[in-house]
């Protein structure tokens, strides 16, 4: 933990990544960017408390696409906080843990524009705005309204990315092409793995090129 110490803005996206798709690494990389921050920890949910689906696909599953996913970024990397409770995971707790790892670290808490506005049904919110900065990304969602201000709260003006998981989800279910959704190897996994649909084929195959260049 030597070098993490010596990190001064750090971001935490958590979510359950169920899967982590492009839409997630391209907000990811500009939010790291824009608020030049030294590092970002994603943090896959074991259970969220306001989750409604019960199929959720098991953590290490999940923990392994998102290995592959970020393995080509640096300064992405994974903490298993989470998952490691084996019980419903509270934002304010996982905040906590990092205020306490690291100590003199400015976090940056990342939310979707989505929910913000459940924002105050969370528990804590208010010591969850004292520790740390939330970061809520991608303002251009249709008729997004800010819910509140405070010094606390940054809207950031991200790429909108018409992407989400469930979205990945049903294009499998529904046996329609999802490739261009995923990074490559998280692609190559969900085929071998067969998740969320086991009428996916036995391997990828490649798709043939025909015609003029």
């Amino acid at each position: 933990m030597s070098d993490l110490v010596k990190l001064k803005r750090i971001g935490l996206f958590g979510g359950t990544f169920d899967p982590i798709h492009i839409g997630h690494t391209i907000v990811t990389e500009w939010i790291y960017d824009s608020l030049e921050l030294d590092k970002i920890f994603f943090i896959p949910n074991y259970i969220h408390p306001f989750q409604k689906r019960t199929n959720i696909t098991p953590a290490q599953k999940r923990l392994q696409m998102l290995k592959l996913a970020i393995e080509d970024y640096p300064d992405f990397e994974i903490s298993s906080i989470e998952l490691d409770r084996k019980d419903v995971s509270y934002t304010v707790d996982t905040i906590r843990y990092f205020k306490k790892n690291y100590p003199g670290t400015e976090l940056f808490y990342i939310i979707g524009a989505d929910i913000i506005a459940e924002f105050f049904s969370w528990k804590e919110p208010h010591e969850i705005m004292r520790l740390a900065n939330i970061v809520v990304f991608n303002r251009s969602i249709t008729n997004f309204r800010e819910p509140f201000q405070n010094e606390k709260l940054i809207y950031i003006d991200s790429p909108f990315i018409e992407i989400s998981s469930t979205h990945v989800r049903h294009r499998i279910k529904e046996n329609r092409s999802f490739r261009s959704l995923l990074a490559p190897k998280v692609y190559e996994f969900i085929i071998e793995n067969k998740l969320y649909s086991p009428e996916l084929p036995e391997k990828v195959k490649p798709v043939p090129v025909t015609g003029n260049r």
